[in-house]
This record gives structure tokens, C-alpha cells and sequence, in this order.
């Protein structure tokens, strides 16, 4: 399938194949290189198919506005019809963004609003050992039982007695006990 697009200067024009391989200059100077997906004629956008280094069998597929790029070299040009597009298994991928928009949603949770910054750094000391650890307004609340409020000192975890009050306070003190130590310089 060849793609052929007019070019910002006048006279000159691109031709692309789908499975050529092709890179590019951004006006800002990034290089892109990888094969030709798709390309719409009317907006510019050339959609390039790059290995995402992650793993041999990924991809990443960058869309680029051709009317944003400084320079376009065609590396190898595909004489070959398009392969078939594979299968989409919508569901696994509906799955998979619905999971990540939950990921992303229980790390804004665990930011607190106005709070202080050593209020935020002790949550985050409780929370990587105790998941369930959650903001309410300024105070940490550790597993429904345990409520540690400003100015976050030993002192002040409240809870009825037991072994999640005892937990926590060991965590606290030993995290107090990290902060007042004398950072060591590695100049």
C-alpha cells in the first residue's frame, strides 16, 4: 500500500509504504526511526511501529505530525502488500486500561492534602509495610484501627491496645529514630 503525502515546502513530496521502514527529525531535534503502521493524509500523522526495548515481542507506535518534522529519510521501502492486521482482544485490553486507571487512582490516594511533607514521607514508611493504610483529612489511618495525627510523633498514634497499635508505634519510633540521625555527607 504506498502513501504519498505533499511536503511543507513547496515541490517536494513523500511517499510511504505500510512496512517500510522509515525515520524521522522532529523540529525539536528527536529521532525516530521504525516501520511505517498507518498514515492519514488529510492531518499528517504517520503512525511508526518502534521496538519498546521492554521485552522482544513489544512495541511502541508513536504517532507523528509530519508537519512537525524537519527532515523524513524512507531507510527500506516495502514492495509487499500489508500483512493482515492481527485479531484485538478487546476485552483483555478494556481489562487492562480499567486496571491501570485503578492503579493510578489508588497513587493519588495515597498523597495527602495538606499535609506536611514529614507527614507524607511517615505514610509512606507505614504503607510499604502496611497496605492498608489511608488519609483521613490530615490524619494517617493504619488498618481501621490506628489513627497517627499531626505533628505525627509517637505520642500521637491512638488506638485501642493490640498488636496493630504496637506495630505501628514500633514503625513510627523507628522511623523518628531515621530522621534524627546526622545525614552523612558524601562529599
Amino acid at each position: 500500500m504506498l502513501i504519498k503525502m505533499a511536503a511543507p515546502g513547496p515541490g517536494d513530496y513523500f511517499t510511504f509504504s505500510v512496512g517500510s521502514s522509515v525515520s524521522c527529525t522532529t523540529c525539536l531535534g528527536q529521532n525516530i526511526q521504525g516501520e511505517v503502521v498507518a498514515f492519514d493524509p488529510p492531518s499528517k500523522m504517520l503512525a511508526i511501529k518502534s521496538p519498546s526495548g521492554k521485552a522482544p515481542d513489544r512495541h511502541d507506535v508513536r504517532i507523528v505530525n509530519l508537519a512537525l518534522v524537519s527532515h523524513v529519510d524512507v531507510v527500506h521501502e516495502c514492495t509487499e502488500p500489508p500483512p493482515v492486521l492481527p485479531v484485538l482482544n478487546f476485552q483483555k485490553l478494556d481489562a487492562r486500561a480499567r486496571h491501570e486507571c485503578s492503579e493510578k487512582w489508588k497513587a493519588v490516594n495515597l498523597i495527602g492534602i495538606g499535609v506536611s511533607a514529614e507527614g507524607q514521607k511517615l505514610f509512606n514508611t507505614i504503607h510499604k509495610t502496611i497496605t492498608e493504610t489511608r488519609w483521613r483529612d490530615k490524619d494517617i489511618v493504619v488498618l481501621d484501627d490506628v489513627v497517627i495525627s499531626p505533628p505525627y510523633g509517637l505520642e500521637n498514634c491512638k488506638g485501642k491496645e493490640g498488636q496493630a497499635l504496637a506495630q505501628v508505634r514500633k514503625i513510627v519510633e523507628k522511623y523518628i529514630k531515621e530522621q534524627q540521625l546526622p545525614q552523612t555527607n558524601s562529599s
